[in-house]
């Protein structure tokens, strides 16, 4: 093996080494000095005009059965909302708790919008209880400082298919959408992606991984078990990794993303395997049964083996239900919205964006979509001065639709 990859492989293994086996799906943007950064200094909307006299103010309390919630309204208050989504947090029977988006909710703060957001009340794929309690804030809102002249919904990772939802959803009650790194192919598409590394890991490198793609044992930790067995894997065969590429869209632009995207998206599947069961009613979530894998360069004697032994599964009638309510998108878009995602995504490919855009043509709606890339490594590893400018371009759109008073 060339001397180079073996080094950049290594590194891959201590890169990994210090992943947080927590939020595996929420957005990995640091909240701290970043806020200072000169590309995040305040800039006024056109129609922020003073309109709020009652100076900046602060609610916060629960919603919902377990939820907690936060809004702030700014001294100069423009009369608009913007309700947030967060992402993924791992079901680890931790007590729920309120984002930290201050890189977020700061500059927008500064922009002269409200802003209000929650935690959900379950942690995991919490696509359900999101979607019922982002769309709650703005009635809460409305019920303590009045109605806004609009609102505006922003979600990341999974808040982003919450997001996709509340804008396919109530079309009436939001004026725009703004998703990063978000799950708009559809929550079916994801686990079927999820499920198919772990599954070809399994046939490539059979007895790395513990229990199975729907059973997790108790007592082993990702982070300090799990995941330096696969990159030891990895170091001492590449070879198969790499196949793994050429059958599915794992994006890489070097060895060291290789292992990682393997790593992150195996991790996921550690992590939520659990959640998913509890929410299909312990029914199977994940369908290869009629699946013929194939590859552009892989051995025809390789693809045959891998199809006759690679791990079958059938998913049932009620696990397909709850993906396409929680959630399939329809396309059928009514107000703009703006999706912002990076190229080499390892947990939320950019075959998501792909797939929707396929979705909104299909429904005669592309016009209502902008999609924007970061070509970048990483899930939700966009900066928050691209995160922001996604978001000006949101409003500048909407606004040349509907103009604010």
């Amino acid at each position: 093996m060339h001397s180079r990859l073996w080094f950049m492989l290594v590194a891959a293994a201590l890169l990994v080494a210090g992943c947080d086996s927590r939020n595996t799906l929420a957005p990995q943007i640091s909240s701290n000095a970043r806020l200072t950064a000169p590309a995040l200094v305040a800039k006024t909307h056109p129609g922020s005009a003073a309109i709020w006299s009652g100076g900046a103010q602060h609610a916060q309390g629960t919603i919902g059965p377990g939820a907690l919630y936060a809004m702030d309204v700014p001294a100069n208050w423009n009369g608009e909302l913007v309700v947030y989504a967060h992402g993924y947090t791992e079901e680890s029977g931790a007590p729920v708790g309120l984002p930290a988006i201050d890189y977020l909710r700061l500059p927008l703060l500064d922009r002269g919008f409200a802003v209000a957001y929650s935690s959900f009340s379950a942690n995991g794929y919490a696509l359900k209880e999101g979607f019922l309690q982002t769309h709650q804030l703005s009635g809460l809102f409305a019920a303590k400082f009045g109605t806004p002249r609009r609102t505006f919904v922003v979600g990341q990772s999974l808040g982003g298919i919450i997001a996709l939802k509340l804008a396919e959803t109530f079309p009436n009650e939001y004026s725009g959408a703004l998703t990063g790194c978000g799950v708009v192919g559809g929550t079916r598409a994801e686990i079927q992606y999820i499920g198919n590394v772990r599954v070809l890991f399994d046939y490539f490198y059979p007895g790395v991984l513990p229990g199975s793609l729907l059973e997790v044992p108790d007592g082993v930790d990702f982070a300090t078990q799990v995941a330096p067995a696969i990159v030891q894997a990895i170091i001492a065969n590449p070879t198969p990794a790499f196949l793994m590429t050429r059958i599915l869209p794992i994006p890489f632009a070097s060895p060291n993303e290789l292992v990682e995207a393997i790593v992150r998206a195996i991790g996921f599947q550690f992590l939520g395997a659990k959640d998913f069961l509890d929410r299909s009613h312990g029914h199977v979530f994940f369908d290869n049964s009629q699946t013929v894998y194939t590859g552009t360069g892989v051995p025809q004697a390789v693809l045959d083996d891998l199809n006759a032994k690679v791990a079958r599964y059938q998913s049932t009638p009620d696990a397909e239900s709850f993906m396409r309510q929680y959630y399939e998108p329809t396309g059928q878009l009514h107000i703009p919205m703006v999706s912002l995602h990076t190229t080499r995504d390892p947990i939320v490919p950019l075959f998501n964006e792909d797939r929707y855009g396929q979705i909104t043509a299909a429904a005669g709606s592309s016009a209502l979509l902008k999609q924007e890339q970061v070509a970048t490594f990483g899930h939700c590893t966009y900066t928050p001065a691209q995160l922001l400018a996604a978001f000006d371009e949101l409003i500048a759109w909407a606004d040349s639709l509907s103009p604010t008073p």
